[in-house]
């Protein structure tokens, strides 16, 4: 058997689309408020709960009783992990096939950020990352406010923003302000980086990528690592961010491309060239 199973994520912080919750109500998208009411603390805060979900699905689908959830950046507590049991038949037959050594974290944009910081915080979990497109760095010059993101998947502690920053200088959650020891060289399992050429074009966006690129190399962990790259980067040329969403399959091309402001380049073929990288990649684990 050849294969993989794909486990999507619907986040109940206000990140997604639409949620059904468990009382039956929907959760719709919050958009964040701008200009001074902005808080960059947000997304640090954010990130979080989307990374202990992410990896909560992933105990979840593996059939583990109980994972380790971040209580703070030093500690960690045992919950249990629910499972439903009208749906446990055809949940077991799944798990039976599964291979528990290789699980890849995955993630598109915000998604890729938070694919990251779930591979940083529980390594030997995941054998390798894909990450789409990724979001990895905050710029709200504005207010002063610029940081790679998130900040753990690049071995730094939280930035200091503002007047959110105590006196003795650290950030102003005291949780998370520090990385502890076990998580200081950042994101270090083998990686695939494939972008979009909008993406490319913003200069610090692009520089955070390559950083975090570059910190996976030089924190190969393995012999075997050490002998091919671990990393894989790739920019699609003539695509927008959007090519990398199932958008383009909605409407005609020409429509879509209106739409959904997608590259020049052919969207179908584009596509192929992002599940083309991602097999490849793959096939090396």
């Amino acid at each position: 058997k050849r294969g993989h199973v794909v486990a999507s994520l619907h986040h109940r912080d206000g990140s997604s689309c639409r949620v059904p919750m468990p009382d039956g109500t929907c959760k719709y998208y919050q958009h964040l408020p701008t200009g001074d009411d902005y808080s960059p603390n947000h997304r640090l805060e954010q990130i979080h709960a989307r990374a202990q979900e992410f990896l909560y699905a992933t105990s979840w689908l593996l059939g583990e009783t109980e994972t380790e959830i971040e209580t703070s950046s030093t500690s960690t507590s045992k919950v249990n992990v629910k499972h439903e049991d009208d749906l446990q038949p055809i949940i077991d037959q799944i798990r039976s096939g599964l291979d528990r050594i290789k699980v890849t974290a995955a993630g598109f944009s915000y998604g890729a950020a938070t694919a990251s910081l779930a591979a940083t915080l529980e390594p030997t979990k995941y054998q390798c990352a894909i990450l789409l497109d990724g979001w990895f760095h905050i710029d709200f010059s504005s207010r002063g406010v610029e940081f790679d993101f998130p900040p753990e998947a690049f071995g730094n502690d939280w930035p200091k923003i503002g007047k959110e920053a105590n006196a003795n200088g650290s950030s102003g959650d005291d949780d998370h302000g520090n990385v502890d020891k076990k998580r200081r060289k950042g994101l270090n399992v083998p990686s695939l980086f494939l972008n979009s050429s909008q993406f490319r074009g913003y200069k610090k966006l692009w520089g955070a990528t390559e950083r975090l690129a570059d910190q996976i190399n030089r924190n190969s962990m393995t012999q075997q690592q050490q002998q091919q790259q671990p990393t894989d980067m790739y920019v699609v040329p003539h695509t927008h961010h959007q090519n990398f969403c199932d958008v383009i399959f909605w409407l005609p091309r020409r429509i879509s491309k209106k739409f959904f402001g997608l590259g020049d380049a052919n969207a179908y073929d584009a596509y192929e060239t992002i599940l083309e990288r991602t097999i490849q990649f793959l096939e090396r684990f």
